[in-house]
């Protein structure tokens, strides 16, 4: 089986696609990313590196890269070349808006990229599996009425910022280019993820907070402070993310499925992060 995996050079996705790899011996890995692997990437991916073939292009320039993943007989697709545009960090970093640098960028790689993957997919004789990658972002910001409640799955999904507005839309696409080719196509919504290969790239502007809770320990830092000691979210680690994948056959099983969600509900979780790191 070769999987094709798009934005597999940053963070969650590289995971996915190691573990892709290391599950089945005999798998192969094509990557599609606008980034060649850096250094952690290569180092990351070592081990397996004889199985990969990477192709450096635009995800939403088709004609750049059509060629090169053709001879490759793609049996399984995981869609997660995305922009993300996120203000975290000090609270200055907070008021920032980055999604009004480059808007139509946003819209461009997180759509329109999903529709030249999807276009291509629909072509593709071998092809067993379309995976999207979505995000939480999706969902209402501030949650049910009723507070201290989680939010359902199902509902209040409303999302306010170009980045869960993009994925929501591309959540829509992929259902409905399932329906018109007879794709077997799924969305997976992860939420807060962390771990392994979190680091700042060209695409993701950031790193996630339990990463910088770590390095300012491995820092030396005194005292790690969070903004609110209430705040409450899922969270769940991106090996984690990988394995789930695996255990409930979204990225091998060939039934079609809609949309689902990975995470891990928890209580007040960076103040603990935090609270760890002061203890050490």
């Amino acid at each position: 089986m070769t999987l094709l995996i798009t934005g597999a050079t940053g963070f969650v996705m590289s995971v996915l696609a190691r573990h892709w790899l290391e599950v089945d011996p005999d798998s192969r890995l094509v990557i599609l990313d606008a980034s060649p692997l850096d250094a952690a990437a290569t180092r990351y991916f070592a081990s397996v590196a004889k199985r990969i073939s990477v192709v450096v292009a635009d995800v939403t320039q088709p004609q750049k890269w059509r060629d090169a993943v053709a001879g490759h007989d793609i049996t399984h697709i995981v869609h997660g070349a995305t922009v993300t545009p996120l203000s975290r960090g000090t609270a200055a970093e907070a008021r920032r808006e980055p999604e009004a640098e480059n808007p139509g960028r946003i819209i461009d790689v997180n759509v329109m990229g999903t529709v030249a993957v999807l276009d291509r997919a629909r072509t593709l004789p071998t092809l067993r599996r379309f995976v999207y990658g979505s995000s939480g972002s999706v969902y209402k910001e501030h949650g049910p009425d009723r507070p201290g409640e989680p939010l359902p799955e199902d509902g209040y999904v409303m999302p306010r910022k170009l980045y869960g507005i993009s994925k929501l839309a591309s959540e829509l696409i992929t259902e409905r280019y399932g329906d018109l080719f007879g794709l077997s196509a799924t969305s997976v919504r992860l939420s807060s993820v962390y771990g392994t290969m979190d680091r700042a790239t060209a695409s993701r502007n950031y790193r996630h907070v339990p990463n910088r809770i770590a390095h300012m320990a491995v820092e030396g830092v005194k005292r790690v402070r969070v903004n609110t000691v209430d705040a409450v979210g899922d969270y769940i680690h991106v090996e984690d993310v990988a394995r789930a994948g695996e255990c409930r056959q979204d990225f091998r099983a060939e039934e079609a499925v809609g949309v689902g969600e990975d995470a891990d509900a928890h209580g007040p979780f960076l103040p603990g992060v935090a609270g760890a790191c002061n203890k050490r």
